[in-house]
């Protein structure tokens, strides 16, 4: 009986596991999105699935990709939809964890790209102060290297 038991237990597990969306492909895709219309499609694709109930992290991309799209729509009415829609999400995941350096570095890309008349660069400073002052603990290499390069080619020194 213990058998098929774990072994039902562990299916369960997998397909639980398997409907969060791979990591490194979703940030190989948000990159992407910023220059591709067809990524950004894709990675909003590939997020679809994320709810209230997802990992901080997946809602915050979530909301990004929304934003993508916003980026890429014709229809100024579809445009400001998705722009609040993405809002929401990622700060519903900024309010989850406040102190998750991704989605703060999130944020701080978004608000330093949108157009000053959507109002939403109210946590640049914020973001960035906080960013530069967890630098040193922050454990993902590749965020530090994204986060000071991206710091130095923009005009927010």
């Amino acid at each position: 009986m213990k058998g098929p038991t774990f072994f039902l237990l562990l299916l369960f597990a997998t397909k639980v596991c398997a409907t969060e969306p791979d990591m490194e492909e979703v940030k190989t895709l948000f990159e992407a999105s910023a220059y591709s219309r067809s990524s950004a499609d894709r990675l909003l694709k590939l997020l679809s699935k994320v709810d209230h109930s997802s990992p901080p992290v997946l809602i915050c991309y979530k909301g990004v990709a929304e934003m993508m799209q916003a980026k890429y729509g014709f229809n100024p009415v579809n445009k400001f939809r998705r722009f609040k829609r993405g809002k929401n999400l990622i700060e519903e995941a900024i309010k989850k964890e406040p102190d998750n350096p991704e989605i703060r570095f999130l944020r701080f890309i978004i608000q330093t790209n949108l157009p000053a008349f959507l109002n939403y660069s109210e946590h640049i400073n914020e973001d960035k102060k906080y960013l530069l002052s967890n630098l040193q603990t922050t454990k993902d290499k590749k965020l530090k290297q994204d986060f000071l390069k991206y710091l130095s080619s923009s005009k927010l020194h």
